[in-house]
């Protein structure tokens, strides 16, 4: 009979699990970084690929499947919201192939197939709409790239893209812009050309993606001088605002009103901008828009968005375009202007119950952009002055008033007060004497703004905070020009005065 060495056997299966576990070794503790860099370098070497892919596919395709495919291979690689990866595909000149394709079929589209003017109207190539919508995504890049990309395609995109914003707006109506009438597209007074189920939708987001393009250039303020020159963009931006809310997409109208905004930014466009021929009308309108709305004709808060967005852009145009001297003449004599500074002063948003956060935020900005406004214009010569205080029986005095008592925004508070410290002169002290709460309202701010101290001198630094000297300020004006005074309007004065000499202890 066999003997089985039991110890042996245990001993060599012990081997055999030795041997196993021994194979089983911990992982590195950088095995797992080790691997997601590869991934990481892989998944980079994969997207530069295709980017590079589509770059040269969009600089080298002809026919329209070859561009269809290159646009199509383009949006899957530049839709990202990575600033550093734009920053790369402009540095690849994708900008550059993006500008020739978009030149190329446009000469196609107008100059070579010679389509009917009526199918013409249904709506550009979709090819073109994607060309758009690819210049948005890489202008996701730096503000120093899109310098740069300006100073290699900047002069031939802003003309490709007024091209199609003509060709756009042409086919609304009413054409508003007679200079940008095109006799070969000929329609009904009355009606919108729209070439089937989708080229409405299509019409309206290729304006939209033309405007967007202009709006990120006009977000560099070094770029807004080249555009402020170029000779049919200022024209097209009139046209566009001009339309009726709801005609065309406000996206786009609010797009170049953005734009015309950034522009009266840069001191030298100023110019440029004041002397074209019915920009500030259209400006003006602009900022009016919001007025024609009262709070009781909307039925929702989000009815408010619009309109308030682009009125607050308007009111910051405003601003901008209001510092030169013959700018503020020109707007004190604008009857709407005034009517719609007077509307947005005396919104005390505060009262609205339920309103969005979002909502009020925007109102006070547009709100302290229109103050500002006018705060600049009143400090035009004595003749626009009188003019600002006795329009429309002195609306725009009572609604400084609202201003004034407006506890929940201080930063209204205080421009209302530099406002009536720039209206005061010999032309407009009867004016501001004898409106009813006016003058009441200057002593109460200096009243409060300068508490007394319980032995007579002013209080510490623990005492209520000062307002600024404004009030004060403009009760002295008042009194250096006190001789051009009514009798009865000279005794409200130094009663005013003699309680603010009570107050400050004088």
């Amino acid at each position: 009979m066999m003997n089985i060495d039991v110890s042996s056997t245990s001993t060599q299966s012990s081997n055999v699990m030795d041997e196993r576990n021994a194979s089983i070794r911990p992982p590195s503790p950088h095995a797992g970084d080790k691997r997601r860099q590869g991934r990481k370098e892989s998944q980079h070497a994969s997207t530069e690929a295709i980017r590079k892919h589509a770059i040269t596919a969009l600089a080298t395709s002809i026919s329209r499947p070859e561009h269809m495919t290159a646009l199509t291979v383009g949006l899957r690689a530049f839709n990202h919201s990575n600033e550093s990866v734009h920053d790369e595909e402009i540095d690849s000149v994708a900008d550059a192939a993006l500008c020739r394709l978009l030149s190329f079929l446009l000469f196609k589209e107008f100059s070579i197939d010679k389509l009917d003017s009526k199918e013409r109207l249904n709506c550009l190539p979709e090819e073109i709409l994607r060309n758009c919508q690819l210049f948005e995504l890489i202008y996701g890049c730096s503000k120093e790239k899109i310098t740069a990309s300006f100073q290699r395609v900047g002069p031939d995109l802003l003309r490709l893209l007024c091209h199609i914003i003509m060709y756009e707006i042409e086919r609304y109506t009413p054409p508003l812009d007679p200079e940008l009438s095109n006799p070969e597209l000929s329609h009904p007074p009355d009606s919108k050309l729209r070439g089937g189920h989708d080229s409405g939708a299509q019409q309206d987001t290729c304006l939209q993606s033309a405007t967007r393009i202009l709006f990120l250039y006009a977000r560099v303020q070094s770029l807004t001088e080249a555009m402020a020159q170029h000779k049919k963009l200022l024209s097209l931006c009139i046209t566009l605002i001009k339309y009726p809310i709801d005609v065309v997409p406000f996206e786009a109208q609010h797009n170049v009103l953005f734009i015309l905004a950034n522009m009266a930014c840069c001191r030298s466009c100023v110019l440029t901008l004041s002397s074209y021929d019915r920009l500030m009308d259209t400006v003006a309108y602009a900022a009016d828009q919001n007025r024609v709305t009262t709070a009781t004709e909307k039925t929702s808060w989000a009815e408010y968005y619009q309109p308030l967005r682009f009125n607050c852009t308007a009111f910051r145009c405003l601003l901008n375009l209001s510092h030169p001297k013959e700018n503020k003449i020109t707007m004190v004599g604008k009857d709407g202007l005034l009517r719609s500074i007077a509307y947005v002063i005396g919104l005390q948003t505060s009262q609205w119950v339920g309103i969005p956060q979002t909502l009020n935020d925007m109102a006070t900005q547009t709100r302290r952009f229109a103050m500002s406004t006018l705060r600049n214009i009143a400090s035009a010569p004595p003749e626009q002055k009188y003019r600002l205080c006795s329009f429309k029986n002195g609306i725009l005095l009572d609604a400084l008033c609202t201003a004034a008592q407006d506890v929940h925004d201080p930063i209204a508070k205080e421009k209302s007060f530099a406002v009536i410290f720039n209206l005061v002169c010999s032309n407009t002290v009867e004016l501001l004497t004898m409106h009813p709460q006016l003058l009441e309202l200057l002593v109460d701010a200096v009243s409060s703004s300068h508490p007394r101290h319980p032995n007579g001198s002013q209080g510490g630094k623990h005492s209520k905070v000062e307002l600024s000297e404004m009030p004060y300020q403009s009760l002295v004006s008042l009194s250096h020009v006190a001789h051009y005074l009514s009798y009865a309007a000279r005794i409200r004065l130094e009663n005013a005065l003699s309680i603010v000499k009570a107050t400050r202890g004088m």
